[in-house]
């Protein structure tokens, strides 16, 4: 073979070696090259037909860095790879992204591939936050493809990882937006993908008053066996059973980032609580605020009128009710029409 491929093919082959022996320390090691050979000669010579090759050796340098790692902590010595992935990662992004040559054989199709591979190394390595540089580097570049012309693939990973930034520093709005546009365009079959997007999707809905239907829910068993304790609570505006799952799944939502959010929706199941106190009430436009705390207590959350006050006082200001408190006589006085708005979910597929 020629160069470079001579040495390419030499280097993987040390690696298949050092793998086929468990010695995975040392195939990473011999990737690691290869990727860094390759890379030399992508920046040089190769173009865009080469974009497949140099996704699949990528790719599964940040997989042998994982496997190298984890045997690493398991020998009690700090794990080292993963950072050596990243760094090459980023390397064939820049390479991609700052690419010069005319649109058709340029390398710059690469680029959001790349981006979804550091969004998800950093991600692995808790370095969120350099997933911003990135975002930096493709907003800054003027000529990148638009980038519905990207593959849909591509497109998905980067809107998800867009939407769970967003959601991590509870820009909800974004985050909703970016969410719902990548199930949308994530294929049917991708289950396990539609699966992870809800995963975050649903508490932002549920912050929002948006309760997801049960045909939804029935399609994502897992997404259902997680959220639908909280979603009927949220029906039935018991804010202790709201309470009591939230306490029943903490472990598991705190390990997916999603406790928080969730959390904030127990406002939503007061909401409920206290439309049925407006609806018990004829819909009267003046309600007392006694009678709110009545509910309150009738399903085992006995609170001071001030909690209560303050309560109703963050649902105005959110615009979940629409009217104002009068303090001085304790009263709750509801806008004539839509005092509590309806809320609905944009329709998945």
């Amino acid at each position: 073979l020629s160069a470079p491929w001579d040495d390419i093919v030499i280097q993987y082959i040390k690696c298949i070696i050092a793998m086929h022996n468990r010695k995975y320390a040392e195939a990473f090691e011999e990737h690691h090259t290869m990727v860094q050979i390759f890379q030399r000669a992508f920046s040089q010579q190769f173009g865009r037909w080469s974009l497949p090759i140099l996704y699949t050796i990528n790719y599964d340098l940040r997989l042998l860095a994982i496997k190298s790692d984890l045997i690493f902590m398991m020998a009690e010595k700090p794990p080292k790879n993963l950072e050596i992935a990243a760094r090459a990662i980023n390397k064939s992004f820049s390479l991609c992204i700052t690419d010069r040559a005319v649109l058709n054989v340029s390398r710059k199709w690469g680029t959001y591939y790349f981006a979804g591979l550091l969004f998800k190394t950093y991600f692995k390595l808790k370095q969120q936050n350099l997933c911003k540089n990135v975002i930096k580097s493709i907003r800054a570049s003027t000529d990148l493809p638009p980038f519905g012309q990207f593959p849909r693939a591509h497109q998905v990973t980067f809107l998800y990882y867009q939407g769970l930034l967003a959601f991590l520093e509870a820009e909800y709005s974004q985050a909703e937006e970016k969410f719902v546009t990548a199930f949308r365009m994530c294929p049917k079959s991708s289950q396990k993908n539609k699966e992870l997007i809800l995963r975050y999707l649903i508490p932002v809905w549920l912050t929002r008053g948006i309760l997801p239907s049960p045909e939804l829910l029935s399609r994502y068993p897992k997404i259902e066996s997680l959220y639908k304790p909280f979603i009927d609570a949220i029906r039935d505006g018991n804010v202790k059973k709201f309470d009591d799952t939230l306490a029943k799944f903490e472990l598991k939502l705190v390990a997916q980032n999603t406790f928080l959010t969730v959390e904030l929706a127990r406002e939503i199941a007061m909401r409920v609580l206290f439309k049925k106190v407006y609806l018990i009430n004829i819909r009267e436009s003046k309600v007392p605020l006694s009678k709110f705390q009545q509910a309150l207590k009738y399903v085992g959350r006995d609170v001071e009128m001030a909690e209560v006050m303050w309560y109703m006082a963050s649902m105005i200001q959110k615009g979940l009710i629409r009217g104002y408190l009068s303090y001085s006589k304790e009263f709750l006085v509801l806008s004539e029409k839509n005092a509590f708005p309806v809320f609905d979910a944009p329709a998945l597929t």
